[in-house]
């Protein structure tokens, strides 16, 4: 809890398909995965479900994750519009917190996905992440994607909400130079 667990191995050693296990988006065919003391296979729907709600996902490929023809304040706010019910006023300001939580102005909310750099697309799907307050994100090869500097700049943002938050992170990479910069533990 409050760690880094940085997951790495080679390029198409099980690395996501794990995340996903954790995620429930790929089924389990060994093994088992407890949150929280919930073990999600043997778990009913109900506490699945509140599990999941407690995981944020953020993948490597930003651009895919986003919907093109939503602003980015839509795509921000939509799991607290499906989850939480949250709706207008209370909506807009609470995007607009996270947006500048993980840095961008609050006033992007209104911005499309292709109006933004790599950096600054990743930034909106941390926001994303963060936006029903998990205890645990994934970040699926979160920063392969981007250049040197913005990868620095990515790692320092998360070090910083981890800080704030006291986030546990799966961080799954094959970046053995980016686990020595930031993991507190690393499984091979």
């Amino acid at each position: 809890e409050g760690e880094m667990l940085a997951l790495v191995g080679e390029s198409g050693s099980g690395k996501s398909t794990i995340g996903k296990s954790v995620l429930g988006l790929a089924p389990l065919t060994a093994g088992s995965v407890t949150i929280e003391g919930v073990d999600l296979a043997t778990a009913s729907r109900r506490q699945v479900r509140e599990v999941k709600r407690s995981i944020g996902v953020v993948f490597q490929n930003p651009t895919a994750a986003l919907n093109p023809r939503a602003t980015i304040g839509d795509s921000i706010g939509e799991p607290l519009h499906v989850h939480e019910r949250m709706r207008g006023a209370a909506l807009q300001a609470r995007v607009g917190e996270l947006l500048e939580r993980v840095e961008l102005p609050a006033s992007w909310a209104a911005r499309y996905p292709h109006e933004l750099s790599g950096g600054q697309r990743q930034r909106v799907a941390i926001a994303r992440a963060l936006a029903l307050k998990p205890s645990i994100v994934v970040l699926d090869e979160a920063v392969s994607a981007l250049d040197v500097l913005v990868q620095d700049q990515i790692l320092r943002l998360l070090a910083e909400l981890q800080a704030e938050l006291g986030l546990t992170y799966l961080f799954i990479t094959h970046d053995l130079a980016v686990v020595r910069v930031a993991a507190d533990l690393v499984c091979v």
